[in-house]
């Protein structure tokens, strides 16, 4: 999604999150999953949103959401980050069937995104 995107402002250049996880910054594919949850609209189904001083975080019930190659994805998606800024601080796929939370592959998370985005007015 970066790639289509570009860049479209002023300032720092993006850095896609599937190139570099820890200095990612408006990467287009994780800008749209925080869209999905942004501060101040009304929430869907499935999308929980808190506001905690400066710091965001959401949950997405992805248990119904399967990959391209129709696999099961995971129980939870859970996304961090701090004010309105570029940087997404964490994002973790939680399954059910390990105890350590997993990073998401860009596959994934375009299937979150195409599953949220379409089921909006639900």
């Amino acid at each position: 999604m970066c790639l289509e995107r570009g860049k479209t402002w002023e300032g720092d250049d993006p850095v896609c999150y599937f190139d570099d996880h820890n200095r990612n910054w408006n990467c287009a594919t994780l800008s749209e999953i925080r869209d999905i949850c942004y501060e101040g609209q009304d929430l869907q189904s499935g999308v929980h949103y808190e506001y905690c001083g400066d710091d965001k975080f959401a949950t997405f019930n992805i248990h119904e959401v399967r990959d391209k190659g129709d696999r099961w994805i995971g129980l939870c998606l859970y996304i961090a980050w701090y004010k309105n800024r570029g940087m997404t601080d964490a994002i973790w796929i939680l399954d059910g069937r390990d105890d350590i939370p997993r990073e998401p592959t860009e596959d994934e998370l375009l299937s979150i995104i195409e599953y949220f985005k379409g089921n909006e007015n639900v």
